[in-house]
């Protein structure tokens, strides 16, 4: 006969039934029907250990401090269910350790099924146990995870390298999407960077899980309103259950980029400037330098056309030269000299009347340029600005820009375009000098005495060396009296043989050669420092001098001063490589400073460097509160203080907005650069007071060693700003060293 289904065909001794619970549970006790436990028995791995429910006998586990852990539960629920004699399961308890227990915390997960006699009165409990301290560690790190995710205002992506499907998103991910977090999740990474194909990221991410370190691209979206945005993603392999899961981190930099554009377009018209003023010192004509300044000045990138207008011997203003699509027009322009001709009111022929720059930046809705409007519109011309060329003081010729853009000469422009007029006009003089200086040299052939009377009269000087190449002769007017000590020293003795004196041009070496080739020379650079420790720069011609038959007399010529033209070049120079606003060296000049440093590192093991990545905590918070202009008046204090705890070979440099970069050299290990980080931090302790606004700001620094934790610049940078991004993640007004491990573990 078969048995009944359900019922076992024999008995179960009570050590299998023992046996079989042991499979199950680390835990057996039971209750009495105050739920107090009456006796308990334990697993065979527990038997050989401690029992942390030692104390239950004769209690119940909330008299011992068990703690209901698990989400939706709660003790009174579960009373509400012992009450009513219901079984419950999983019910998960943080068990109460002793101080001086190795382990941290024990949870246990509880299973319980009533008693009841055979006359059906409630006897208790039977309670089943099992450890589940490692699962529930799991659990709270995720959960830990996720909120630390979700509090980020970053955008992060976990990503199956398997399926390439996000596993999950924090919610400034999904709310930058603009879609649902569930649509986000089905699109996956393909969709977030339609930019790389499949078969690329599958290669970026499997050399992540090969390599490891960090990738890093940059990538163009579109925000909700479709407006263009910039991306930055850093991402990771890690392995989570034998699973190998991607961890990106992505951030907005839309607004680092447009900075960097708006820089790097003033550094091409800063860098078109310093070409300007290079055309204006090769130029040796009228012509030659109109056509240089227009090419130059169309490198910068802002403009459609430059042209130069010069009167004709016809009585109109005509272009003489220029650069840009729109030229094939210029013919057709035509502006008279006479001020009160309608054509000779718009921006040319303004300019040169008044002697004074005229800006247009809505070029067809302007009235002054009405007469031209039907041909800028051919042209496209939407803004203009004209200056005047000035020799003497006059206009001399006009100097126009053409923009197939409105608004592009802002304040900014303007004063660089002036800039540019300024060293045309300075070239100009040059060469009306110039033709003065021939005629003078022609009046010194045929009669010396006149000509050293006529560099009495100018801005030159006269000068005469010997066969041994000895000053004999420096004539002109010489101001100061250290200025004519100087000269008076010098004389009878050649010229590299005073420190005061150095060649810009050439070595000395190569100058004394050049003298004994007796051949001419042109526009040989001096510069000159005084007892009062004032610089001139001084620029040399001069000629051999021949005696009737042929034998070498010495060297005479002339020198100019040209200390103010210098100090134009090196103020231009400054301006392409410096930060406007603070002053500190910009990103060019960061740059150029990092990669001296690398290649003095690379070339001599004694030279160490490192570097501090700096980001100042809630910067945008008092932008947003106060607005830009105490913003900017903020960066400008938080550049004096980056600077003062720093040492003489030290370097702060601003790379764009809140962002700083400290260069120190010699950087020889850690322990010397901690206290330079501390006294940063302490720069900022109790907060910022600009204006009588109160700031409340810290820094953030992250620090990266070269030679130590990283071998080239980039990855210097890329360590530092790492480092920075975990100072800010254990509190800010903090800094930290570059460490792989920690990096690692903050990406997973």
């Amino acid at each position: 006969m078969k048995p009944v289904l359900g019922t076992p065909a024999s008995p179960i001794s009570e050590d299998e039934f023992w046996s079989l619970i042991r499979l199950y549970a680390d835990y057996y006790w039971q209750e009495d029907s105050s739920f107090q436990c009456t006796q308990m028995r334990l697993s065979s791995d527990r038997q050989e250990g401690v029992n942390p429910l030692h104390t239950l006998l004769g209690s119940t586990l909330w008299d011992i401090g068990c703690l209901v852990s698990g989400r939706g539960q709660s003790w009174r629920q579960h009373l509400t269910d012992r009450k009513l004699q219901r079984e419950f399961h999983e019910l998960i308890c943080k068990v109460p350790l002793p101080e001086d227990s190795d382990i941290p915390s024990l949870y246990i997960s509880i299973n319980g099924r009533p008693r009841y006699s055979p006359e059906g009165e409630f006897l208790g409990y039977h309670c089943l146990a099992r450890e589940i301290t490692e699962q529930m560690e799991t659990e709270n790190s995720l959960r830990r995870f996720r909120a630390a995710m979700d509090m980020s205002g970053d955008m992060i992506y976990l990503i199956d390298r398997k399926t390439l499907q996000y596993l999950d998103v924090n919610t400034t991910a999904w709310k930058n999407s603009g879609m649902t977090r569930e649509a986000l999740l089905k699109a996956g990474p393909l969709l977030a960077s339609p930019q790389e194909s499949r078969d690329a990221l599958e290669r970026r991410y499997d050399r992540l899980i090969i390599e490891g370190g960090t990738s890093r691209i940059e990538h163009q979206s579109m925000d909700a309103g479709g407006n263009p945005l910039y991306l930055e993603t850093y991402s990771r392999a890690s392995s989570i259950d034998g699973n190998w899961i991607i961890i990106a981190v992505t951030r907005n930099i839309t607004r680092r980029k447009r900075m960097e554009e708006t820089t790097q377009k003033l550094h091409q018209m800063y860098s078109s400037l310093s070409e300007t003023n290079a055309a204006s010192l090769r130029a040796t004509s009228e012509e030659e330098l109109y056509r240089s300044i227009c090419d130059a000045a169309l490198k910068g990138g802002k403009f459609a056309m430059a042209c130069i207008f010069a009167p004709d011997n016809t009585g109109n203003l005509v272009a003489v030269a220029s650069a840009g699509r729109q030229a094939e027009n210029l013919p057709n322009v035509i502006v008279p000299l006479d001020a009160s001709d309608t054509r000779a009111q718009g921006l040319i022929g303004s300019a040169y009347h008044g002697a004074r720059a005229c800006v247009s930046n809505d070029y067809l809705a302007d009235p002054r340029t009405s007469y031209w409007h039907q041909l800028g519109e051919h042209d496209q011309v939407a803004s203009a600005a004209s200056f005047p060329l000035l020799c003497q003081g006059k206009a001399v010729s006009v100097l126009l820009f053409y923009a197939i853009e409105k608004d592009v000469f802002d304040e900014e422009i303007v004063k660089l375009l002036q800039s540019m007029a300024d060293n045309v006009s300075f070239a100009l003089e040059n060469f009306s000098n110039e033709r003065q200086r021939k005629n003078a040299e022609d009046i010194l052939r045929e009669n010396e005495e006149r000509f050293r009377s006529l560099t009495h009269l100018s801005s030159d000087f006269f000068w005469e060396m010997d066969s041994q190449f000895r000053l004999q002769t420096y004539e002109g007017r010489i101001a100061g009296d250290s200025n004519t000590q100087a000269v008076a020293a010098i004389k009878g003795h050649t010229p590299w043989g005073f420190d005061s004196l150095a060649c810009a041009s050439l070595t000395w070496k190569e100058f004394e050669a050049l003298l004994r080739s007796h051949e001419r020379f042109k526009d040989i650079e001096f510069s000159f420092s005084n007892d009062e420790g004032v610089v001139y720069h001084l620029s040399i011609n001069g000629e051999p001098v021949f005696t009737c038959d042929g034998k070498f007399q010495g060297y005479r010529g002339i020198a100019r001063d040209i200390t103010e033209r210098r100090r134009i070049s090196n103020r231009i120079q400054y301006l392409a490589t410096h930060d406007n606003l603070t002053g500190l060296p910009n990103r060019t000049k960061f740059n150029e400073l990092l990669e001296n440093n690398s290649k003095l590192a690379q070339q001599h093991d004694g030279h160490t460097f490192a570097l501090f990545f700096i980001d100042v905590d809630r910067f945008k918070k008092v932008n947003d509160s106060h607005g830009h202009h105490i913003g900017d008046v903020l960066l400008q204090e938080i550049a004096r203080r980056l600077k003062h705890p720093l040492r003489t070979g030290d370097t702060v440099a601003r790379l764009a907005g809140d962002e700083f970069v400290i260069l120190l050299s010699p950087a020889k290990d850690r322990a010397e650069l901690i206290p330079i980080a501390d006294k940063v931090l302490k720069a900022f302790h109790g907060g910022v007071t600009v204006q009588g606004v109160f700031c409340d700001i810290s820094v953030s620094i992250g620090i990266s060693l070269f030679g130590q934790d990283a071998h080239d610049e980039e990855t210097l940078l890329q360590h530092a700003d790492a480092a920075m991004y975990l100072a800010k993640q254990q509190g800010k007004d903090n800094y930290c060293f570059y460490d792989e491990a920690l990096v690692s573990a903050q990406a997973s």
